[in-house]
């Protein structure tokens, strides 16, 4: 812990030191590093990928003041955009809270400066002369007129594309997707590229699990333990974006080997009172959404509500296995049936402060309450090679599985003099509390029962530097994340002649595990002539961790361990809008609770499974090629990628000679990825949009497995086995929607996925598809929406199939998912355009870095969990 102290109190001497040293007069204004409204006329896509010439540079400036010409106020955080004589984005700035701008790094010459910002006019000099080179030319108070047409509509007209190529990331634009509307989460993910969700919930990026999830960049402990629970208990009318981030910079924590996934909520920052509702219900569930927002000049109140339930949600399956375990040979077979309800509900508080025109605050709290209700009836038969009956049982099952969270966020940014020139300072805690309990009965009678009460806390500091100077930027950064996690869990089996259930004290325990992280990181973004850039850093990550059960008086040893995560992208901008990258990144992967949570389910006494506290951090190495382009408002992007991991942290499986199967996770395997994927978005007539793609890779992995290897004496002993699997995943997915007249839209989405290899056999391929209708109001407030979800298809089918010399394993399940939805939403308020300090950028803290668990399925059988870590 010494150690740990030591390194943040050396990144904050850093911080102080480059205060002092770094020289006064960066190269602030830089059109590329402009936030808010962006130059006029051009979408933030636009922004990011036009070509531009090599561009005279010199040390004069342009400087003046917006003012709305009614009320002579400032308009605040308004964009300002340079032009030369032949009409193109010299450089540009941002306003501060008095109206004022400067724009440097001009060289002599005749330009136009236009200032735009929402609700107003263009505000247009057209011809401002510098004749000097090192000259200052103020060209004083420019008016802003208001622009009433917007002001009476309070409409966006441009459209975005349902999916964007940004510059170091993908973005689905989730506000723009009809068939999701009533949804959750999960339905969003569904459709983004390169993401992959089966019908449990479980989300994988590119065929990887490993991956980070984040709600507007930063962790909550809704997601400490699960992410599939987690992304059913959002709305996805609450979503407004998803991004994906496959190759992430040291600026990230370096957990998440495949990559981060971003997922921005909706917000609204005009002032005055504003707000909106939304509500829908279907044949699978119901949701309801609420924000209402009250910002006045300095200050601003936001408040967030909803909640959601699905009901309706049957699955059934088959189990087959055959096993030879020490000679013995056996066979089993099991039935069952499950339905599961969830009922979940949110909310959020957030108040920010612009102290002054270079100070800002924020303080926000989230409370949520989850609830899963599986039941399930499971018949199970175990024979021997003659067919002797030795087990023999129908069992009634319920899992009831609830967790309440909080967590707080505050943050504090400071601005300078150049624009980007910024210092945050960011902190959180949050809170996950979970408790899972298990009954069974056989032949209407108690059998046994199982509680596990699990709590997750986390605590984060971080402070963040970022220094732009000429056209390049350096950032430097620490955090320190305090994490600290308890399981309890107790056994208890029915005793029939006392009519009382009795503990069994070597299934019961108390589990704790704390775990701290220290992290610094340094990243240095350098434009280069002729259109290259090249974006390095490092990042180093200590971690120590203590783990303790409460039957033993010695800790578990687990060693501390460093990393020094490199990464590098280079970029290349070519003429009409072409541009190629590559990239490299060093990632790593801790375990979280639900990997680690030693906790034993024995729910289905045939299937036992439990976690792993001995897990070690995978680490891995990925390389990234890309290739983008646009035109007019198409889009195709191209990569091709591979990664090597190491310590893989993989589930495994092994029978007995009884005929019981546990499962568990070890870090026995390696695996070695290689593939591409291709996205394509098309516009052919201004109403039809068209999107595609596909990812194909090529999964070798490998490890090591313990089973009983016959011996030359006819005994068996058990030995360490190599076992590989290989093979192709790929998956597809198309959308289209249609835009007609007054108010109407159409939406069709389909998606494809083959099977999906592991290291001991397979699970199986799926499909879905989705159709929307939308109906915009007359007064552009409000829609009301249809979704059908796979309305042709009675029931999705998914074969797996698990192997090993000593086993073979083969699942059936049907899950019947087909539904209808409705929904409808209406926006209310006053909307006031006086240049309000609505796009001043707050800072998240974002603990991207643990392995999280997967989803319940709705399976009776489901492995349970508690609040669990999320290291990073």
């Amino acid at each position: 812990m010494k150690k740990l102290n030591l390194l943040l109190l050396l990144i904050v001497g850093c911080v102080s030191v480059t205060f002092a040293q770094f020289p006064g007069g960066g190269g602030g204004g830089g059109g590329m590093r402009m936030g808010g409204g962006g130059f006029p006329g051009m979408n933030p896509m636009q922004q990011q990928q036009i070509p531009q010439e090599e561009i005279p540079r010199g040390s004069a400036k342009i400087s003046g003041k917006l003012i709305d010409s009614t009320t002579n106020k400032a308009v605040e955080f308004a964009s300002v955009a340079v032009y030369d004589k032949n009409n193109k984005v010299v450089d540009g700035a941002m306003t501060d809270m008095n109206g004022a701008f400067t724009v440097k790094n001009l060289a002599k010459g005749t330009y136009k400066v236009v200032g735009s910002f929402i609700g107003y006019k263009n505000a247009v000099l057209a011809k401002v002369e510098i004749k000097a080179n090192k000259e200052e030319v103020n060209v004083g108070n420019m008016l802003m007129a208001t622009d009433t047409k917007v002001l009476a509509e309070v409409t966006v007209t441009g459209q975005a594309a349902l999916i964007e190529d940004k510059v170091d990331r993908l973005v689905y634009n989730a506000d723009k997707d009809i068939t999701s509307k009533g949804g959750t989460a999960e339905d969003v993910l569904r459709k983004v590229p390169m993401l992959t969700v089966d019908m449990d919930g479980n989300v994988q990026m590119r065929g990887s699990g490993n991956i980070k999830v984040l709600i507007n960049n930063k962790p909550s402990s809704i997601l400490a333990t699960n992410v599939a629970d987690a992304i059913k208990q959002i709305p996805a009318d609450m979503i407004k974006q998803v991004e994906v981030i496959t190759s992430p910079s040291a600026k990230y924590d370096a957990e998440g080997t495949a990559g981060i996934i971003n997922i921005i909520t909706k917000k609204n920052n005009l002032q005055g009172l504003t707000g909106f509702v939304n509500a829908g219900a279907g044949w699978r569930g119901a949701n309801a959404f609420g924000n209402v927002n009250l910002r006045k000049k300095k200050v601003g109140v936001a408040l967030n509500f909803g909640g959601n339930s699905s009901y309706n949600t049957p699955s059934d399956g088959s189990t087959v296995r055959n096993s030879s375990v020490r000679g013995i040979e056996t066979n089993f077979k099991q039935s069952d049936e499950n339905n599961v309800k969830r009922l979940f509900a949110n909310s959020q508080l957030t108040i920010d402060y612009d102290i002054n025109p270079k100070n800002s605050m924020s303080l926000s709290a989230r409370f949520g309450l989850g609830n899963f209700n599986t039941s399930g009836l499971q018949t199970s038969l175990l024979k021997n090679i003659s067919g002797t009956i030795l087990q023999q049982f129908t069992q009634d099952s319920k899992n009831i599985r609830g967790n309440q969270s909080i967590d707080v966020d505050f943050n504090y940014t400071r601005t300078f003099k150049e624009q980007g020139h910024e210092l945050a300072f960011l902190a959180q805690h949050g809170r996950n509390d979970r408790v899972t309990d298990f009954t069974n009965s056989r032949s209407g009678l108690p059998f046994s029962k199982s509680n596990n009460d699990g709590v997750n806390g986390e605590t984060t500091f971080q402070l963040d530097y970022t220094y732009p100077f000429k056209k390049n930027i350096f950032e430097i950064g620490a955090k320190y994340i305090i994490r600290d996690v308890t399981s309890n869990f107790d056994f208890f089996n029915y005793d029939t002649q006392s009519g009382q259930y009795i503990i069994q004290p070597s299934r019961t325990n108390n589990f704790s595990y704390n775990q701290d992280v220290a992290a610094a990181y340094s990243t240095l973004t350098i434009s280069l002539p002729k259109k290259w850039g090249i974006k390095a850093g490092v990042r180093y990550e200590g971690t120590e961790i203590t783990a303790k059960f409460q039957t033993s008086d010695k800790p578990i040893t687990i060693p501390a361990y460093n990393n020094v995560i490199p990464s590098l992208s280079i970029s290349k901008d070519f003429p009409k809008n072409h541009k190629v990258r590559g990239s490299y990144t060093q990632r790593i992967q801790r375990p979280s609770l639900e990997f680690l949570n030693p906790f034993v389910n024995y729910q289905d006494p045939l299937n036992i499974s439990y976690g792993n506290p001995l897990l070690k951090p995978e680490l891995s190495h990925s390389f990234e090629l890309n290739y983008s382009t646009f035109f007019k408002a198409n889009s195709i992007n191209v990569s091709v990628f591979r990664r090597f991991t190491d310590n893989n942290i993989t589930s495994v499986r092994s029978v007995n000679e009884q005929g019981i199967t546990t499962s568990t996770f070890d870090n026995i395997g390696k695996t070695n990825f290689y593939g591409g994927s291709i996205f394509v978005n098309l516009q052919p007539t201004k109403s039809l949009r068209l999107g595609g793609g596909t990812n194909i890779t090529n999964n070798l992995l490998s490890g090591t497995i313990v089973i009983p290897v016959l011996q030359a004496d006819n005994t068996y002993k058990n030995s360490v086995v190599a076992i590989q699997n290989e093979g192709w995943n790929a998956n597809v997915n198309f959308n289209a929607s249609y835009t007609f007249t007054k108010g109407w839209g159409a939406q069709a989405f389909g998606f494809m996925g083959s099977r999906q290899i592991q290291l001991q056999g397979y699970q199986g391929a799926f499909r879905f598809y989705n159709l929307g209708v939308k109906k915009d109001f007359k007064n552009k407030k409000g829609s009301f929406n249809i979704g059908l979800d796979n309305p042709f298809t009675k029931a999705l089918k998914i074969t797996s199939e698990s192997s090993d010399p000593t086993y073979k394993t083969t699942n059936v399940r049907n899950i019947y998912n087909r539904g209808i939805r409705f929904s409808i939403n209406y926006m209310f308020g006053k909307m006031d355009f006086n240049g309000g300090s609505m796009f001043r950028s707050k800072k998240k803290v974002s603990n991207d870095d643990a392995k999280a668990g997967e989803g319940d399925g709705g399976a009776a059988t489901q492995q349970p969990t508690t609040g669990g870590g999320r290291p990073r």
